[in-house]
């Protein structure tokens, strides 16, 4: 699997997003004060970064399946219209039995549309 269907984001989105977070980590813990600011500020910085890569993530995920409702990758195309192609298989096979109901209606209209015979005497039977 992807890095790009797990996270949303590739490889390289992923190491700047890393990069990032190290040296802002490290500028903190520089200016401020050395390795106690490292030991707080480290963590909060960490946090943040967590919670800002999982926002990056839920909107590249949701950008990606919007992609691929309407265009999208391979898989997904073929995937449609195998369903598509169903479908219209679904949709053949009730024209069909449409056309036979109709053809049983017709039937059934001309038999109640023929005369009623008399009783003592054969249907079709002339007098």
């Amino acid at each position: 699997m992807a890095l790009k269907d797990t996270f949303g984001l590739d490889g390289f989105d992923l190491v700047i997003h890393g990069a990032i977070t190290g040296f802002t980590i490290f500028a903190v813990a520089a200016a401020g004060g050395g390795e106690e600011a490292f030991f707080i500020g480290g963590p909060i910085l960490l946090a943040i970064s967590l919670g800002l890569l999982a926002v990056r993530r839920t909107l590249a995920l949701r950008r990606r399946r919007l992609a691929g409702l309407t265009g999208g990758s391979v898989e997904m195309a073929a995937e449609r219209i195998a369903e598509l192609e169903q479908r219209v298989s679904d949709l053949e096979a009730t024209q069909g039995r449409m056309s036979e109901l109709e053809e049983r209606l017709d039937f059934a209209e001309r038999l109640l549309a023929r005369p009623v015979a008399e009783p003592g005497r054969a249907p079709g039977e002339s007098r």
